[in-house]
């Protein structure tokens, strides 16, 4: 049976009872823009923001953290997650260095600007160990991610991968996959719904890409607890549109209801 565990904030769980939360990404691109996305962002009532840094121009650890200030105070009480995506991992290149972008993490979790960061489990076990320990020091919790956008690895390996989170520290483990055939899509609901049994902290989980979808949509009966979708940019394929998503959650519950 699966175990669903939700993302929590102070205590509270984000989304509706027993479904996955809804997160929207911020993309935009410099300062310039950064209030106006977000406040389009803020208008569709996510349940969390993720603000993408790795497609926001800057040359220095200080802008960024400027930056992360202004959207604290703008985004009121709405949970915010700290991204900095790696190209190998399908990020925008982005102009600092591994160790440079490892100093920014630990600053952004020094700042307690975001209530989550996403921490890659590519990164090299000492670098991740210090985001994770700066983090928790701040009451910050942390996303342990791997991304997959050429494949979808094993049953065996998806479990393996969540565990690992879990392992290093990682209060939320997630895993993004490329299904090349439905089977693969059945492949990351059955591992979801597995790890979900087996490990004692909440699942991010999805298959990108149109075979995907169905994932973004129902991944939460299977124990994600959290789901992204589109505001006015996407930041992975096969997100739908925050009103179409939600307007599939409202049907699905009021089936369930009758």
């Amino acid at each position: 049976m699966t175990s669903f565990r939700p993302l929590t904030v102070r205590g509270q769980p984000l989304g509706k009872s027993g479904e996955a939360a809804v997160c929207l990404p911020l993309m935009a691109p410099d300062s310039s823009q950064l209030d106006s996305e977000l406040q389009a962002l803020l208008a569709l009532s996510p349940d969390v923001i993720e603000w993408r840094v790795d497609h926001f121009a800057a040359d220095t650890i200080d802008s960024v953290m400027v930056a992360a200030s202004r959207l604290r105070r703008e985004a009121g009480a709405t949970p915010l997650i700290f991204t900095l995506r790696s190209e190998a991992e399908g990020g925008a290149k982005f102009s600092l260095d591994t160790r440079d972008a490892v100093q920014l993490m630990i600053r952004a979790a020094e700042s307690r600007c975001f209530e989550f960061i996403d921490v890659e489990l590519s990164l090299p076990s000492d670098m991740a160990q210090k985001i994770i320990d700066t983090a928790h020091r701040n009451g910050v919790q942390v996303i342990g991610s791997s991304h997959h956008f050429s494949e979808t690895p094993s049953e065996e390996n998806i479990v393996a991968t969540l565990s690992s989170a879990a392992n290093i520290g990682a209060d939320v483990a997630k895993i993004a996959v490329m299904p090349k055939v439905i089977s693969d899509v059945v492949t990351l609901l059955a591992a979801t719904e597995r790890a979900s049994r087996e490990l004692r902290i909440p699942l991010i989980t999805m298959a990108m890409g149109s075979l995907g979808v169905v994932t973004r949509v129902f991944g939460g009966m299977f124990g994600s607890a959290l789901t992204f979708a589109a505001g006015p940019q996407s930041s992975a394929p096969g997100q739908l549109p925050i009103e179409t998503l939600r307007e599939i959650l409202d049907a699905a519950r009021s089936r369930r209801a009758d």
